[in-house]
């Protein structure tokens, strides 16, 4: 969220498109790190089916998300665009190494 706030801080104008750019991966890596944490105390032999599912579940959710935010918002597409994928390649780059922290 601090982030959002430095980016969105400098360029008010996008700070909507910013935001929503930024909430489903965060949201959706945050929620997939806890599960992966607590699949992994209780059962580490699931991990791998799990991460399967959730990639194909986040990608699922991500399809829908874009169709609902492309279809009901009007804004500014490109700082959506680049917040989103900015977030979601930073979220997984710290997801993977989340992943390989607990396979130590």
């Amino acid at each position: 969220m601090g982030t959002w706030g430095l980016i969105a801080g400098g360029m008010m104008q996008y700070a909507k498109e910013i935001f929503l750019g930024m909430i489903a991966p965060l949201t959706i890596g945050v929620i997939s790190i806890v599960y992966l944490s607590i699949m992994h105390k209780n059962s580490p032999e699931k991990v791998t089916s799990v991460i399967i599912k959730s990639f194909a579940g986040k990608m699922i959710f991500y399809a829908v998300y874009f169709v609902y935010i492309f279809a009901f918002y009007t804004f500014n597409p490109m700082p959506f665009i680049l917040s989103f994928v900015g977030y979601f390649i930073t979220l997984h780059i710290g997801e993977a190494l989340f992943l390989r922290s607990i396979f130590k």
